[in-house]
């Protein structure tokens, strides 16, 4: 099953980088979950297709490209850990150059993808989805 997941996320992130998020509409499962980076102020759940597009609409706000740079897929046995550079424009103070590298752990369900757990560290990303570097 690990590597039918490990496949899974790389047909979703690239159906994203080739037509954004209308384009992974069939391979998100109707009861996504997402949820912020745990060291966030206030992290937040995000369930069900409209949070979760409200969710990606507000990073694209932020300055966010809207693409998923570099991906590294991780087998993580049930989840699949994406490591991924995150680049763009801040929106707000100047448009000053952003970069970070992201992680998300995801996690499919009868073949779509059913949550996602995002990290703002390699390390941070890895140890939770239970993977050691």
């Amino acid at each position: 099953m690990s590597e039918a997941n490990v496949e899974l996320a790389r047909e979703y992130f690239a159906a994203f980088n080739a037509g954004g998020l209308d384009a992974t509409e069939d391979l998100r499962h109707p009861e996504i979950e997402a949820f912020d980076p745990p060291d966030f102020p206030d992290a937040s759940r995000y369930a069900g297709e409209a949070a979760v597009r409200e969710l990606v609409e507000s990073y694209l706000e932020l300055g966010w490209d809207g693409q998923f740079h570099d991906p590294e897929f991780l087998d993580a046995g049930d989840e699949v850990a994406v490591v991924w550079q995150m680049k763009g424009q801040s929106a707000h103070g100047g448009g000053f150059p952003v970069e970070a590298t992201m992680v998300h752990v995801c996690a499919f369900e009868n073949g779509k993808l059913r949550g996602i757990r995002q990290f703002l560290s390699r390390a941070e990303g890895i140890e939770a989805a239970g993977l050691q570097e």
